[in-house]
């Protein structure tokens, strides 16, 4: 797969120069970045060597050519070439713009290559082409298994000219929202510093990941069933000319009818050069900030402590006593209470995944479609009891989120402490990191949740709220107790790509299949109040089991 993608660099190769950058020190970057993200032999507390394979990134690669040949059906059977094709376009932008913030942007904004690459003369323009061609490597991978399915569909059905030409406008649409992503970063560090950047670059993630959610909605809002089976296109209006998918769809209609008009010659005109002038953008104005910038993000700030002042109680001392048992319980609370609250890179992966899965349940809810008023909306909501159970459930999963990037960190050979230290049981541990993630990110987003449940549904659905969150923490409960685990912050963070958005997707599915239980279940009347109880005695029972697990179920880097 290196040698293949190392072609490509070199077939591309004036390209790279047109853009003035040095292309064998590029070359010669991505090909190690290349060889770092599979070179990952590890070892257990057994020195028992591990193998890790891409096959999280292949699975998901064959989950994305699964989801695009389902959806080019759409192109067979539809009447409206801009309209399907803008929703096609829609959708491929969207997925790979969140799998670019979910789980390439700590690849983007990564600094540990600095003290190596900047010393050296390379200049600020080459080393930040080489970062985003090395994401790029990924995201081609992702755009083709894509675009392939689609590929086939248009060639049945408007020839192979017409595929051509949407592979060309893919690549465009990838280039377009790698370096689009990348200017919003770079304006933000432009009029931020260095110490406030790191404070804000994960707000600014949920930022892009509304405007990202938010577009892909609006798309396919534009575009409705009369317009997809009986050819009859949305009139043009000038906010059209500001959404990128609505460009390639009409883009497509031109070059496949050969109808040409002054619209219709814009719409094409923008879909072949505005990526080239976000690469003009990124490489001529702002690739002289981006590695200073990147350099002084993890240069903290000291600040003097003040002498002979004792040190006040903190919320994390206050609800570790509260809602722990034994002070190793206590301890692990607080160790990744304060972690979480910290770690600039932890925040970095997880807080844009966070932001996915709370949004969608959010754009479900509010955008059913767009006929009738936001009241009328909302009656017909109150309506359908199965749509707040969805809500519920996909709000849970952010509980199985965090818990598959808690173990992960940068300084995860530090974990030997843990081997060091007289720890007869490793639960207690594990049992307290468990109640930290309940305490700090499932409580606030229940209490969240009982709000809005209450103002559309009522306080009806209250019970099937705490009866969903129970069902999430002991699912949860079953899994850690009955597979190895892993100790907080102690393995190496896997950046092959693909891997948080892949695991949320199959949370998503899961969380989905034990809602349409909850839903049945709720028919009966008083069925949810006494399952409940049930629930919650189960998860105090599972609590203790999950206190008591050995070093035998641990499994450590």
């Amino acid at each position: 797969m290196i040698n293949f993608y190392i072609k490509i660099l070199f077939l591309l190769r004036p390209i790279f120069l047109r853009l003035g950058v040095n292309f064998e020190q590029l070359a010669a970057i991505v090909e190690v970045k290349l060889k770092m993200d599979n070179r990952r032999a590890r070892f257990n507390q057994w020195n028992k060597k591990q193998s890790e394979s891409n096959g999280t990134f292949f699975l998901t690669l064959g989950l994305y050519f699964l989801m695009a040949s389902a959806f080019s059906v759409f192109i067979y059977f539809s009447a409206s070439i801009t309209a399907v094709y803008s929703l096609v376009f829609a959708m491929m932008m969207f997925m790979l713009a969140m799998t670019l913030i979910t789980d390439f942007s700590a690849v983007i904004l990564d600094s540990n290559d600095n003290a190596v690459l900047l010393p050296r003369p390379i200049d600020d323009r080459t080393l930040l082409i080489a970062r985003i061609t090395h994401i790029l490597m990924y995201l081609l991978s992702m755009m083709l298994a894509l675009a392939i399915p689609f590929m086939v569909v248009t060639i049945l059905k408007h020839g192979v000219l017409a595929a051509i030409s949407f592979l060309i406008i893919s690549l465009l649409s990838l280039i377009l929202i790698v370096f689009l992503t990348n200017i919003f970063y770079l304006v933000l560090m432009q009029f931020t510093s260095e110490e406030r950047l790191r404070n804000v670059i994960n707000s600014f993630q949920i930022v892009l990941t509304f405007i990202f959610m938010g577009g892909y909605r609006l798309v396919a809002r534009l575009v409705n069933i009369e317009a997809l089976m009986n050819g009859v296109d949305t009139k043009v209006q000038w906010w059209h000319f500001l959404i990128p998918p609505i460009w390639m769809g009409n883009s497509m209609n031109t070059i496949i009818k050969h109808e040409f008009d002054s619209t219709k010659f814009l719409f094409l005109f923008l879909t072949l050069t505005m990526p080239f002038m976000v690469v003009f953008l990124v490489n001529n104005i702002f690739s002289g900030v981006f590695n200073q910038k990147i350099a002084g993000m993890d240069i903290a700030k000291r600040q003097e402590k003040t002498p002979n002042k004792v040190a006040e109680k903190g919320l994390a001392e206050t609800l570790s006593s509260i809602f722990t048992g034994t002070s190793m319980e206590r301890g692990a609370f607080e160790f990744v209470w304060k972690i979480t609250s910290r770690d600039r890179k932890f925040k970095l992966r997880i807080y844009p995944s966070l932001a996915y899965l709370l949004i969608y349940p959010i754009f479900m809810v509010g955008t059913g479609r767009s006929e009738g008023s936001f009241q009328q909306q909302i009656e017909h909501l109150r309506e359908s009891t199965g749509m707040g159970i969805v809500v519920i459930y996909l709000c849970g999963t952010v509980l199985l989120t965090i818990r598959s990037q808690i173990s992960q960190s940068e300084d995860f050979k530090a974990a030997w402490l843990y081997e060091l230290a007289p720890i007869s049981k490793p639960g207690e541990i594990l049992s307290g990191s468990l109640r930290a993630i309940l305490v700090k990110f499932l409580l606030p987003i229940t209490i969240l949740l009982c709000i809005v449940l209450s103002i559309i549904w009522g306080v009806n659905l209250l019970d099937d709220l705490l009866f969903g969150m129970l069902t999430i923490t002991n699912l949860d409960l079953l899994l850690s107790i009955g597979m190895s685990n892993e100790l907080p912050f102690s393995t190496e963070i896997k950046k092959n790509g693909g891997g948080s958005f892949i695991r949320n997707m199959a949370y998503v599915f899961l969380a989905g299949i034990i809602g349409i239980i909850h839903y049945f279940m709720m028919q009966v009347p008083y069925v949810i109040g006494v399952f409940m109880l049930i629930q919650l005695a189960l998860a105090l029972f599972l609590f203790k089991k999950y206190r008591e697990v050995g070093w035998e179920k641990m499994r450590m880097e």
